[in-house]
């Protein structure tokens, strides 16, 4: 893998040419024939000049040529120069950039570890509500459960209740009836005991008119009076309705035993009376 941040540019072999002095170097011209074996015939002077003038233009091609190189040596020394300025711009821009990307790639790994951290809390969260809810589910079907038993249990009381409140209200009525009985009776005992108050009046009297007629000498007509009477009072106490259960006809009950005591008395005393006359 290439790490160009850490590659060094700067050690980068030079591709320019080393400038060497161009020297001519020195031609070794040839002998003249006068020096070579002497069986040479010696040559003529005219027929040198062309040959100097060939090599004259020869030299003067090669200097133009050697001043051409020259020249396009420099141009390649500058491009070069220039190339390398621009790979040195591109490294320190492609350097920054990857140091701006490794940081970035650092940042990243570093969310994305908070955000890795943050999520295993949130799925751990989760999971503890997600046992929280289960066990409200479980909770809640044993409540409801309950619940419809307890439902179960009220529609039978319910049921029964109405039963009982249907008695209940029988029970009611029947109880209104024997207020209202009670209340009627109640009104007849206490006419009733004004009459027997009145009775007791007369019964009073009645004793009187005995005790007046044990002082007479001859008393068969009031004791016969006497006697229609009684028997007019014990009917009428006969002919009395019977009185119905409570407290006030307990009272009236006793009273009217009493009179009936107090008559029975009179008669027998009525009786005695009768039976002493007729020994007389």
């Amino acid at each position: 893998m290439r790490n160009d941040a850490n590659d060094e540019l700067d050690n980068l072999p030079s591709l320019t040419p080393e400038r060497r002095e161009y020297v001519a170097e020195p031609r070794e011209e040839p002998a003249p024939r006068s020096s070579r074996a002497g069986k040479a015939p010696v040559a003529k002077g005219a027929s040198t000049g062309p040959l100097w003038a060939l090599v004259g233009a020869l030299s003067f091609a090669l200097a133009g040529l050697g001043w051409w190189s020259l020249q396009q040596i420099g141009l390649m020394e500058q491009r070069l120069v220039a190339t390398q300025e621009s790979f040195a711009r591109i490294s320190e821009e492609a350097a920054g950039r990857i140091q701006d990307i490794s940081g970035k790639v650092v940042a990243t790994e570093s969310s994305v570890t908070s955000g890795s951290e943050a999520l295993k809390l949130q799925v751990k969260q989760l999971e503890n509500r997600l046992a929280e809810l289960s066990q409200q589910q479980q909770q809640s079907a044993t409540a409801q459960a309950a619940l419809d038993k307890r439902i179960e249990q009220l529609g039978t009381e319910l049921k029964s209740g109405l039963g009982a409140s249907a008695d209940f209200d029988k029970r009611l009525q029947a109880l209104s009836t024997e207020q209202a009985a009670l209340k009627a009776a109640q009104g007849d005992a206490k006419t009733t005991q004004a009459e027997l108050a009145k009775l007791d009046g007369r019964i009073k009297a009645l004793g009187g008119d005995i005790d007046a007629l044990k002082k007479q000498g001859n008393p068969a007509q009031a004791i016969r009076n006497l006697e229609q009477d009684l028997l007019v009072l014990r009917s009428e106490l006969d002919n009395r309705p019977a009185a119905s259960a409570g407290p006030s006809t307990a009272e009236f009950d006793a009273f009217r035993a009493q009179m009936t005591r107090n008559i029975n008395t009179l008669q027998s005393q009525v009786v005695n009376l009768q039976q002493q006359i007729n020994q007389r």
